[in-house]
């Protein structure tokens, strides 16, 4: 098996056991249940938005440690924050733990560039890049898909308490952090501790006495120490410069910022809406939470699959993609907005999610393989930084009614308002593209 190969699917394991978390289908349920017994305004506006706020304040912090400490303990570190964020909502659970769980969760969400990273800095070969993105986004997502298909199962046929989801998702926790221990360590990193180039050993001229003393010396070792953090940051702000200069780049970074920050949104409210629905017609709007994420996340694993496979000129078409699948989430999240049937607003979130895994995968890859310089990891956390930022926007202004407060099925519709002004830019990039070309 090819070294690349046999590292993708190292991380894959790891991304698969990582995200399976059956509970995350039916927290919302969880926390509102007789057994922890909050209400849906503590949930939405107390205990959900300390995951937005912790998640912006530590990525990028986290992105420089990733790299100060060749990624391989963060990846654990990934995996041991989720196993305390789930540890600290076994019940008995209060409010104050139910914060501090956000705070962990937080972390692991914070830390999720890290495996990714890790991958890019293990396999150097810009041409793998969209088949690894593919298969690891894929095995990201398969996990998250035998998550909630365990959920569904456990709640609609075996009738297992939510509790018990909660111990299922920290058992997929331990073995995400054991098979992160056995991950090969990474020796180089990109800022930090880059690779130093081979010196081409020098030609010795022994016709004079000097030389003639020190040929038979061996070379000298010098003790490698990593970069000082000033010149690091001067080395971020010259490749961020870089790669905002220029346009292909930047498209992708504008759509990343919006899209992932709308996404983010509505992968933490959708249960929060599915609730809403089902309190105002409980016969007709039953809960399938978990074997509706199940077949989002395994029509996105697919998407992901497949487009990592595809060979396509995305220079060529990429608008035409991007402007079709942004007027696609923003079709399907105003739908949420208008109907009130729980089994149409279901099938939305299964093609906004289809779509979006789609584009996503196509916007990392293009991105990692068209950047000047190997800083993938620091354009990625970026990128994610600026969404979680959106995100946090988005969780103080509408959720939580700093200014005025939004329903949850008000939240859809400026979601996908949102999307509808992305289509719009893709739809003029397409016909200045066409304009230039004549």
């Amino acid at each position: 098996m090819e070294e690349w190969l046999k590292i993708t699917l190292c991380i894959s394991l790891f991304a698969l056991f990582r995200d399976f978390r059956p509970v995350d289908s039916f927290y919302t349920s969880y926390l509102t249940s007789p057994a922890v017994n909050f209400t849906a305004e503590q949930v939405t506006e107390d205990i959900y938005p300390i995951n937005s706020y912790a998640t912006t304040s530590l990525v990028i912090i986290m992105f420089l440690v990733t790299d100060y400490v060749l990624y391989k303990p963060i990846v654990m570190l990934d995996a041991l924050s989720s196993i305390v964020m789930f540890l600290l909502v076994l019940e008995p659970i209060t409010l104050f733990k139910s914060k501090l769980s956000m705070v962990f969760l937080g972390l692991t969400s914070a830390s999720e560039l890290a495996y990714m990273s890790y991958a890019y800095a293990k396999v150097r070969d810009r041409k793998l890049y969209q088949k690894m993105t593919g298969i690891i986004r894929g095995s990201n997502l398969m996990g998250k898909c035998l998550s909630a298909t365990c959920a569904q199962i456990a709640v609609s046929v075996l009738h297992i308490e939510y509790g018990l989801l909660v111990i299922i998702s920290l058992a997929g926790s331990i073995l995400a952090f054991v098979f992160s221990l056995f991950l090969p360590s990474v020796n180089v990193s990109i800022y930090f501790h880059p690779e130093s180039p081979k010196p081409a050993k020098p030609k010795v001229n022994y016709s004079t006495f000097h030389n003639q003393c020190h040929k038979d010396l061996g070379p000298c070792l010098v003790k490698k120490s990593p970069k000082p953090v000033r010149v690091v940051f001067d080395q971020l702000y010259s490749e961020l410069r870089d790669a905002y200069n220029n346009p292909y780049l930047l498209k992708y970074g504008i759509w990343v910022s919006f899209a992932t920050g709308v996404y983010f949104q509505v992968l933490t409210y959708n249960d929060v809406l599915y609730l809403k629905l089902n309190e105002l017609n409980p016969v007709d709007n039953k809960l399938y939470n978990g074997g509706v994420d199940a077949l989002a996340f395994i029509s996105g694993a697919l998407s992901s699959y497949f487009i990592g496979f595809l060979n396509a000129d995305w220079k060529s078409i990429s608008n035409l993609f991007f402007f079709v699948g942004s007027l696609l989430s923003c079709i399907t999240l105003c739908v949420c907005y208008l109907t009130t049937s729980l089994n149409c607003v279901y099938i939305m979130y299964i093609v906004f999610c289809f779509v979006f895994q789609s584009m996503n995968v196509v916007a990392r890859s293009e991105t990692a393989k068209h950047l000047k310089h190997d800083n993938f990891a620091f354009i990625f956390g970026v990128g994610f930084f600026l969404s979680l930022i959106v995100s946090s926007i988005f969780t103080y202004l509408f959720v939580q009614g700093t200014i005025f407060a939004v329903p949850v099925n008000v939240q859809f519709l400026i979601y996908g308002l949102i999307n509808g002004g992305l289509a719009i830019w893709f739809f003029f990039q397409m016909c200045i593209n066409k304009c230039t070309i004549k």
